[in-house]
């Protein structure tokens, strides 16, 4: 008995075909590093140390702090972020977001401390506004000398 073999069927995918399966895996890997990066096993809601011990003063009249010097400006020093608010007031909380540790910026139109990462927004006062972040950021004493041009930052 002999074996035959029928040609198969059309086999060309069409061009719209193949460029949907392309792109829904493409979408599909990407999704998946993100889910990834995002997991539980990530550090999740990484606690300041609030035994940490910070005591520093920053001169207003050094270059690398005259960030400080104009409503919004900040600057980044010990792990500790100091901003001046849209109300000219100094304010000082930890650096790093309590959610994965990425450093925070500030957003002097919302007068909020930011995570360019995943997005948590922290007050003035490093509660939290919007997360993925649960635990605020922990909050140091400012204390301004106008006279000296100093800004001192203790817990």
């Amino acid at each position: 008995m002999e074996t035959t073999v029928t040609p198969a069927e059309n086999t060309i995918m069409p061009r719209h075909e193949f460029f949907r399966l392309v792109g829904t895996s493409i979408g599909a890997i990407l999704l998946t590093r993100c889910m990834a990066g995002c997991s539980a096993q990530a550090n999740p809601d990484p606690t300041p140390d609030p035994t940490l011990k910070i005591d520093f003063t920053l001169r207003l009249d050094e270059k690398i702090n005259e960030n400080l010097l104009v409503k919004g400006g900040y600057v980044i020093k010990n792990d500790v972020i100091v901003a001046q608010t849209k109300d000219g007031l100094y304010v000082a909380v930890s650096a790093k977001c309590t959610h994965q540790g990425t450093e925070l910026t500030f957003k002097s139109v919302e007068n909020q401390f930011y995570c360019p990462l995943h997005q948590s927004r922290f007050n003035t006062t490093g509660q939290v506004v919007v997360g993925p972040a649960t635990q605020p950021l922990t909050q140091y004493i400012v204390e301004v000398n106008t006279a000296a041009q100093t800004i001192r930052v203790h817990n």
